[in-house]
């Protein structure tokens, strides 16, 4: 069998989605037969990285968007014959390209922008919203990572429910509790302070809720000496953060370093924090919630979207437009180190659940069936 996929999200700084190709690929590649070979298509100025060995691969030095602009003018030519045939193709990234004979397989892991637009960039909610679904009808079989998504893609794509399978996402092996004292030490370098914080991870951007979580701070601040610290880039229309902070006090509270230098950092980061925050309106599935879970950290999360599939019991929850609720819960839970301690245990074996092993079963399994 000769699997097509597009790897163009292993790129410098990984989303979501390219950590989820990027585990897939390292864990479908043992238990390939020796009659199978994955054969990886990417486009993009740079060539994807740390592409697992036994991947072949052909690169397009052409910008991702350009690229998308002209298959949709110019339906040639097809994938799966610039990668000298394949039995199926995967595509990793919700564009689906045209293919010749090869049955096609889509990746859809949120619907955000189809179910508020508001949520999302125009350059992404004009082209998403027509597509997705026409290209969620056209593939054979569609992959996502969470029952929540499951339900959205069928009702939103008008797809029927037998063509939707769920393979869920899971924390790199890297996740692990860490010695706190190495952890915070590990931390104070990188940040240059030694204050004991609150930690979100992920893109700052609009359905991240990020405003809600910044008005519950401003309330847990008076109370406690922590800072907030925000990891990760700043997302469209989010000019505005640094002037909310200004304007509710919290100039010196809260740190925003952007992507931490390593993926070991920000392990540490987990590790090292005494609560994690996920506040989303929406998630396709939630990984940093996974991955802080996975390190021990206590962990807060909207009630929203996937996040109760990927917390379970292990999680405190809260409305996603209640900056009240959560404000309390994050004054109660940093008062009670004892709950946290217990949370920290109860958080490790709930992100035990996933696997990228049975990620990787899953998807092979799909494979097979349509090849």
């Amino acid at each position: 069998m000769r699997i097509g996929m597009d790897i163009t999200p292993l790129t410098a700084r990984r989303t979501g989605v390219g950590e989820y190709v990027l585990n897939v690929l390292l864990h479908i590649q043992p238990l390939l037969s020796k009659d199978d070979s994955i054969h990886g298509w990417s486009t993009g100025l740079h060539s994807p990285l740390d592409l697992p060995a036994g991947t072949s691969s052909r690169h397009i030095p052409l910008p991702t968007r350009a690229a998308y602009a002209l298959w949709r003018r110019f339906p040639r030519p097809c994938v799966d014959n610039l990668l000298g045939g394949v039995d199926l193709f995967h595509a990793t990234n919700y564009f689906l390209p045209p293919v010749a004979k090869a049955r096609r397989i889509l990746s859809i892991y949120d619907l955000a922008f189809l179910v508020e637009p508001r949520w999302a960039s125009p350059k992404i909610v004009g082209p998403f919203s027509r597509e997705v679904p026409d290209f969620a009808r056209r593939a054979d079989a569609i992959v996502t990572c969470s029952e929540h998504s499951r339900e959205d893609i069928v009702r939103l794509c008008n797809v029927s429910p037998d063509k939707v399978h769920v393979a869920c996402g899971a924390p790199d092996p890297i996740f692990v509790p860490q010695d706190r004292a190495a952890a915070k030490s590990r931390m104070r370098a990188i940040l240059g302070w030694d204050t004991p914080f609150v930690l979100y991870a992920g893109t700052l951007e609009p359905r991240k809720n990020i405003e809600t979580l910044l008005r519950a701070f401003a309330v847990v601040a008076k109370n406690h000496p922590h800072r907030l610290l925000l990891v990760g880039a700043l997302g469209w229309n989010m000019d505005h953060l640094p002037h909310l902070i200004h304007q509710l006090g919290l100039t010196g509270r809260v740190s925003l370093p952007g992507y931490l230098p390593s993926r070991q950092d920000l392990a540490a980061a987990y590790s090292a924090a005494d609560l994690f925050v996920l506040p989303s309106h929406y998630e396709g599935f939630g990984l940093t919630l996974a991955e802080a879970l996975a390190c021990g950290c206590p962990a807060i999360a909207s009630d929203a979207s996937s996040l109760p599939e990927v917390g379970g019991d292990a999680v405190r929850y809260f409305s996603p437009q209640d900056d009240a609720e959560l404000a309390h819960l994050m004054n109660d839970l940093l008062a009670r180190p004892d709950l946290r301690l217990a949370m920290s245990h109860q958080g490790c074996e709930q992100a035990a659940r996933f696997s990228w092993d049975d990620t990787a079963r899953r998807i092979l399994a799909l494979y097979r069936s349509l090849a």
